[in-house]
């Protein structure tokens, strides 16, 4: 059945898989939702509330004060400036201050959002947490997935994968791995794909084969430091988490994210996360929802992190640094929480970050919520929206 799938695969995307790049940048039309028209597994669904929760567009007196107004003239720059930008969503207390399309960007699209997913995952795994089905985060992972063995996925404990730190190899491009003999098959050229991500979506690779199977045993530089031991991005930590959701709530992660967090946003429509061919939450990336349905997930967050409650706590933790980062000329963080990157010198609060510039950051201090899509990563685009994101706070950039 996969052999004869895999035969139809090559005759229908001879022209639909891009080639790999050193570049940040993916096709325009998969930005806004087109990853999941390939066919090579099906993603969860999740649906929208009966009633959306309202999200209000700011009056215009409020539009018209000179921080809002200069905000919005440099937001408007900003999408001349960098034309790879397919969306922006400013939100200020629950009211949007700023919307805007490029491109092949509409309200209706539904927004990818690569490395983000990870954020979301690690708000799933909070739930869990909170609602007992983790009695701590200082288990070791292959006490709960025995299938993980001595690896160093198995050693760590949930803290130190939310935490990016479990030493299990040493990362190429995108936190993956490097695979001996490359890793499935491109159908476009007949050759073994370098990483993971296209072999799960099309169906030739399980989540599960990566964390303990065939492709693990062919992974390379595996286990180069000590589980929290030191920050080392990495797409097998969250896809980790995802598989501890899935055997401590019985559902894949993106189906317990549903129960417990989407349904709860008053969502306006429905929203997709990839999964593979066994239905587990592609987890490291994957996860494409509207814009203003990101802006409710947004302020729901900020909300829940507000609450002195367990899920509150663990948010404030979630969201503050967990762990140092090494200085680097690409990154101007020097901290990460739980799948949460914090400490800017460029702007405030905490952040979501996905390849080729897409950006989620939230001020829990001003209550300002920035979303910004886009399938290019352009020399200073990253850099310019994190400096607008701090001129709206009042600060000097």
């Amino acid at each position: 059945m996969q052999k004869a799938f895999l035969i139809g695969m090559a005759a229908l995307l001879p022209l639909l898989i891009p080639e790999p790049s050193a570049a940040q940048s993916m096709r325009e039309k998969d930005n806004v939702g087109g990853y999941i028209t390939y066919g090579g597994t099906t993603p969860y669904s999740l649906k929208p509330a009966l009633t959306p929760s309202p999200l209000p567009v700011m009056p215009p007196r409020e539009q018209q004060n000179p921080v809002n107004k200069r905000v919005i003239e440099r937001a408007n720059a900003y999408l001349d400036k960098y034309t790879a930008t397919t969306a922006i969503l400013l939100i200020d207390n629950g009211k949007i201050l700023f919307e805007a399309y490029r491109g092949m960007g509409r309200p209706t699209s539904e927004f990818f959002s690569m490395s983000i997913g990870k954020s979301l995952t690690s708000l799933a795994l909070g739930k869990a947490y909170c609602n007992g089905l983790l009695s701590s985060l200082d288990v070791k992972a292959q006490s709960i997935l025995p299938e993980l063995g001595d690896s160093n996925f198995g050693r760590s404990t949930v803290r130190q994968l939310l935490m990016m730190s479990s030493g299990a190899y040493t990362p190429r491009q995108g936190g993956q791995p490097t695979y001996k003999g490359g890793i499935g098959r491109n159908p476009r050229t007949g050759k073994p794909f370098k990483g993971h991500s296209w072999p799960m979506r099309l169906g030739q690779a399980s989540v599960a084969d990566i964390l303990w199977g065939k492709f693990w045993q062919s992974t390379q530089n595996k286990n180069p430091n000590q589980p929290g031991e030191i920050f080392m991005y990495k797409s097998g930590d969250i896809l980790t988490i995802s598989k501890i959701i899935e055997r401590v709530s019985g559902m894949s992660s993106a189906a317990y994210f549903n129960q417990t967090i989407w349904q709860y946003i008053g969502a306006a429509r429905t929203a997709h996360w990839e999964s593979d061919f066994e239905g587990s939450t592609l987890a490291n990336s994957s996860f494409q929802a509207t814009l203003r349905d990101w802006g409710r997930l947004a302020i729901w967050i900020l909300a829940a992190r507000q609450k002195n409650d367990c899920f509150g706590a663990y948010l404030k933790q979630a969201t503050s640094s967990q762990i140092p980062l090494t200085r680097s000329a690409s990154n101007s963080f020097k901290g990460y929480g739980y799948q949460w990157w914090t400490e800017t010198r460029l702007a405030p609060g905490f952040w979501g970050l996905g390849y080729a510039g897409q950006k989620l950051a939230i001020d829990p201090d001003s209550g300002k919520i920035l979303l910004k899509f886009s399938y290019r990563k352009v020399r200073n685009a990253s850099r310019d929206i994190m400096r607008l994101f701090k001129t709206w706070q009042g600060g000097n950039s």
